[in-house]
Formats: C-alpha cells, sequence, structure tokens
C-alpha cells in the first residue's frame, strides 16, 4: 500500500534483496513466503482473477503437505477451517486489482505489523521489514509499552515498542481499497457463545477434551512426513500427546533435552518406557539462552518472555526441515488453570471487577514496581492500565470466563508466540493444545474443571492409567498413587540428590529442575554478563531510541543486587531491551 514512487522503490529493493516472491498492481505492492514452488511468480491482478496467498513459516512451507484452497468465489471461513487444519499459525492474503485483505490465525500468532508512512501505509510480518525500509519508525518509542515489558515481560494488545507500529490481534483483519482506504476489524475472535455448558457433567468434559485432542492429531498429522517427532517434558500435556498417538499408531520418537539429572527428564525416560517408544537426550547448553538471542529477536522482536527460548534445544534434532515435531509446552496457561489463583473464588458480578482483578494479579511486587518507575522515570498509570484491560473484555455468561478468553487473547498469545515462531524456521509444527476446538473448551469449561489442572489429571487418570502412576517430576505426587512406583522413586532420587550435592560443588551448577535453566541465569558468570550489558547499554538506548534510562550508580546497584532479592526478570528485561536495541542497529536499511 506504499504509494509515491521513492517508497514504492525502496520496497522493491527491500523485496529483491530478500527473495520475497511479489505481486505489484498500480495501487499497492505485496510480497511474502509462499506456499507454492517459489520460481513460480504470481499473475498480476491487474490482468488476472483474484489470488490468495497462504502467509505461512519456513517449517511449513519446506512440509511435504499440500495447500490447496479450491473455492472459486471468496469464502473466508472455508479458507480459514482450511489453514487451521493445516498450518495453524499462518495469514491469509487475498489480493484484487484495486484491494486486498489480510486476516491472521485466530490467535494472531505469526505477526503483521502496521505503519502509516509518508509513502503510505507499510504492513510486514516483521518489524525488521518494516525498520529497513523506514528506519525512522524505530525511534519513536511507546513509554507505556516499555512500562508494560519491563513489569509483565511483554507489552499488550496491539502494542509494540514503537509509537508507529502496531501488530495485528486476535482473530483481525487489515483490509485495503483504493476507494475506502485501510479499515479493521476482527472477525474471527474468539467468544463464548450460548453452547457454554456452566454445569457440564465430569464424564461429558473428559470426552470433550479427548475428542478435542484427538480430532487435532488427526487433522494435523495426516499430511506430515513419518515418522512425527514428538517433545517429551515429562508434563501430563506431553505425555497425553504421546500416549494419543501411540494408541492410534502413529510412527513417533520422543526427545528430551536437559542434563541427565534433570527431574523431568529421568520423568520422560518412564514415560517413554512405559508407553513403549523410542527416546532421545538433547543436550542442554547453559548458554542456551545467548545462542538464542538473535532466533528470539528475528521472531518476536523480543517483545515477550524470553525463557521459551529454552525450548528452542528441539532444534537439535536431527531431521529434515519441514518434518513434523508434536509438542504441548505451554498448555497449562492456555487450560487457564493458573486463573483459579487469581480467582479463588467465582464470585464475581461485573466486568470491572473481572478487570480490577485481573490487573492485581499481574501487578508485580512492589519493590520490582518502584525499581522499574526508577529507571524508566516514569510513574506507570495503573487505572489507565485498568481501563486498557477493561476495554478488551468480552461479557459471558459467567464473568469468569471473561477472564479466561481475555487470558488467551492477550496475555497467553504472547507467550505462545516466541517458541512455535522459533521452532517453525525448521519444523512443520504441531501444537494440538492451540487449536480452535480445544480453546473452545477450556473457554467453555466451568472453573472447577480448570483448577490446578483437574481436567488433564482425570483424563489420564480415567485414559492412561499406568502414566497416571508416573509423577510430573520425582518429587510431587503421581495423579494415581502407587506404593512400588513411589518407593522405586524415592531411591532413585536419593541417590541422585547426593550425586549432584557433589557434581554442583565440582562444577559450581546444579539446578534440578530444566525451567530453571529458562531464566536466562543459569550461573554467575551470565549473571554478570547481563549487568555489564546494562551499564554500558544507556549510550546505545539513548543512541538508538533517544531513550534515557536512569542508569546511576545507585539504580544499577538496585538492579545487580535484584537477582540476589530473588527477582530475575528484571535484570533479564532490561538486558533483552539493550539487546533489542543492538539487534534494530544492525538492520541493513533500504536505500
Amino acid at each position: 500500500m506504499a504509494s509515491t514512487r521513492r517508497m514504492q522503490g525502496k520496497v522493491e529493493r527491500y523485496c529483491a534483496s530478500h527473495n520475497l516472491t511479489s505481486l505489484q498492481t498500480k495501487h499497492y505492492y505485496l510480497a511474502c513466503d509462499l506456499t507454492r514452488d517459489p520460481t513460480q511468480t504470481l499473475e498480476p491482478a491487474d490482468r488476472a482473477h483474484p489470488i490468495l496467498v497462504c502467509d505461512l513459516l519456513p517449517g511449513k512451507i519446506s512440509a511435504s503437505r499440500e495447500f490447496a484452497f479450491e473455492e472459486a468465489a471468496a469464502n473466508w471461513n472455508a479458507w480459514h477451517a482450511h489453514a487451521e487444519a493445516d498450518a495453524q499459525v499462518y495469514n491469509l492474503i487475498y489480493a484484487e486489482k484495486e484491494s486486498f485483505a489480510l486476516e491472521s490465525d485466530p490467535l494472531g500468532i505469526k505477526p503483521v505489523y502496521r505503519a502509516e508512512t509518508e509513502g503510505g501505509t507499510l504492513v510486514a510480518s516483521s518489524i525488521a521489514d518494516i525498520c529497513s525500509i523506514s528506519p525512522e519508525l524505530s525511534q519513536h518509542l511507546d513509554r507505556n509499552s516499555i512500562a508494560q515489558f519491563l513489569l509483565m515481560g511483554y507489552a499488550l494488545g496491539p502494542r509494540s515498542f514503537h509509537k508507529g507500529l502496531h501488530r495485528t490481534e486476535t482473530g483481525e483483519r487489515i483490509g485495503w481499497s483504493r476507494a475506502a482506504g485501510l479499515e479493521l476489524s476482527r472477525p474471527r475472535r474468539y467468544s463464548v457463545s450460548e453452547e457454554i455448558k456452566t454445569g457440564i457433567h465430569l464424564n461429558a468434559a473428559l470426552l470433550q477434551v479427548e475428542r478435542a485432542i484427538n480430532a487435532s492429531l488427526e487433522r494435523h498429522s495426516s499430511g506430515a512426513r513419518k515418522p512425527i517427532n514428538i517433545a517429551l517434558s515429562g508434563g501430563f500435556d506431553s505425555r497425553i500427546l504421546a500416549a494419543a498417538m501411540k494408541s492410534q499408531n502413529y510412527p513417533i520418537r520422543a526427545f528430551t533435552y536437559g542434563r541427565w539429572h534433570h527431574r523431568e527428564l529421568r520423568t520422560a525416560r518412564r514415560i517413554a518406557k512405559s508407553i513403549g517408544i523410542e527416546h532421545r537426550l538433547l543436550d542442554y547448553p547453559l548458554d542456551n539462552y545467548y545462542q538464542r538471542l538473535p532466533l528470539f529477536m528475528s521472531a518476536v522482536e523480543g517483545q515477550s518472555e524470553s525463557k521459551v527460548t529454552q525450548i528452542t534445544n528441539l532444534l537439535q534434532i536431527e531431521a529434515d526441515k519441514g518434518s513434523a515435531l508434536v509438542h504441548g509446552f505451554l498448555s497449562d496457561p492456555i487450560a487457564g488453570s493458573h486463573l483459579t489463583d487469581w480467582f479463588p473464588n467465582d464470585d464475581l458480578e461485573s466486568l470491572d471487577e473481572v478487570a480490577d482483578r485481573l490487573v492485581r494479579a499481574l501487578a508485580p511486587p512492589h519493590s520490582r514496581l518502584q525499581l522499574v518507575q526508577k529507571i524508566l522515570d516514569f510513574k506507570f498509570d495503573w487505572d489507565s492500565f485498568k481501563g486498557e484491560v477493561r476495554s478488551e473484555l468480552c461479557p459471558a455468561e459467567r464473568p469468569y470466563q471473561s477472564a479466561v478468553l481475555w487470558d488467551i487473547e492477550n496475555r497467553q498469545r504472547k507467550l505462545i508466540s516466541p517458541h512455535l515462531l522459533m521452532l517453525g524456521q525448521k519444523f512443520d509444527v504441531i501444537a494440538p493444545f492451540y487449536d480452535r476446538e480445544m480453546l473452545q473448551t477450556w473457554i467453555s469449561m466451568p472453573r472447577v474443571a480448570l483448577d490446578k489442572r483437574y481436567l488433564q489429571r482425570q483424563h489420564l487418570a480415567y485414559k492412561f492409567p499406568e502414566l497416571a502412576k508416573i509423577p510430573r517430576d520425582e518429587e510431587t505426587s503421581p495423579i494415581t498413587p502407587n506404593l512400588k512406583n513411589q518407593l522405586l522413586l524415592l531411591m532413585d532420587t536419593l541417590a541422585r540428590k547426593a550425586f549432584i550435592k557433589l557434581y554442583g560443588s565440582v562444577k559450581g551448577y546444579r539446578p534440578e529442575s530444566i525451567w530453571s535453566l529458562g531464566q536466562g541465569m543459569a550461573n554467575a558468570s551470565q549473571i554478570q554478563k547481563m549487568n555489564d550489558s546494562i551499564r554500558d547499554g544507556g549510550k546505545l538506548l539513548t543512541e538508538v531510541f533517544d531513550l534515557q534510562l536512569n542508569l546511576s550508580d545507585e539504580t544499577l546497584a538496585l538492579i545487580q543486587s535484584s537477582p540476589e532479592n530473588g527477582d530475575y526478570q528484571t535484570t533479564r528485561l532490561i538486558f533483552q531491551l539493550v539487546e533489542y536495541a543492538k539487534w534494530i542497529k544492525a538492520l541493513p536499511v533500504s536505500k
């Protein structure tokens, strides 16, 4: 939609240098990665019928799937049903001579950013694309977004770090026509429908969950390359997926990353043995967080929780690009079990109360809030933030369900995005728990069904009783107690703990949990590396963004002491902001 000749030239040169297949009309320029042979060119829209492009991740494009949208007329519902079944993470672009429309996947996981410039409206799937064409857009920062990021780990809604750059929201459509100009709507947003059963019986709920999982696996795995790789973390979700695929006779091989002494890894081994599937261990480098930062920046510009970068250890799997990878990572927060802590009683009577409870739950400890406000020299307006949350809440039969829907659309999609986008660089990613039907199931459940993962626990006990005897890790209780199994686990745990105490004294490092590695704080040298970067990053942030943080000696001392006081996140997020400035500065600029 770039209208001036100068802007159009910059767009053309950028697309050519990045090997993007393009479609040009008199009124707009369209370029994207295609689901077809990239050597083919698109028929120009001003001398051919309209075209439909499915914009996908590289791993999905390299998969052996067929993406054939056969409807002759514009049929968005049919197109989305097809794309959701085969892709999950996608954008649909329908181009005509004097108009086009772009619709995201229901969760808006594959980013699309838009920005208004003097030369027209730029729309791209990466901030890097837009900032390379119009570098001035990167210089004007949104302090509210940065405050949200440093306080919570992500900026909500359509916010990016930049005032003039907006990311598509869940289910959003970006439409443009020569006659009407730019139009924004959200036709595919999730809603809590009249079919919600607030008094659903347990057996019916279990059948609904089982049906949704099996249907998703059938849809997504039917056209995938075999054997199918599966990430087996040792948690409830991954063992449910592994057992379901094994029972449906899919050829699978399981992978777990970590060190030999991690509780989750040892649990995963027991699960694989119980199911009877091949299981392999992937190493976990202690500097994984640093290794994956460039990929993390390119996927979501660092504007999300960085601890999910650990999931990229699955890129070690020896497989061709486009091979299938099934996983259930971060399915727990999608299922809303954490919300039962935020809403201990289903006694809310209005959406105003829901917004108030959500904001109180999201607020960080007072000491951290004071530190972030001191760093930014900026007082965060919680009343304005509560109004922002309230405006996004949809009416539901019960206010609690509005909170579940809000959480999925705002917080969870920001947590989900990084790992799906990073793994999608190589794999045909299959994530059944993020399917529309599965998400609609969680939204549909009464609050008690989500409490402490009640449904997942019951599903395991009902469908896979042997797996229910294996605890989540060695130090938790199994769903179904088993004396023999627990005694074996206890003996193994005592022997392991005795050894890793010695191992830790020699290596200076011994976290027992895989997730403890995901904080980017595995050892003292890495914390020091972050602190040094923050100390030197003040000038860089001023140079690149004209953002002056309060990094006085007093403030730096508070930042450096935050990990000692149990606050790992502040240091990590400020470090990410500095790394983001480095990433923006290094972007090639289209002349």
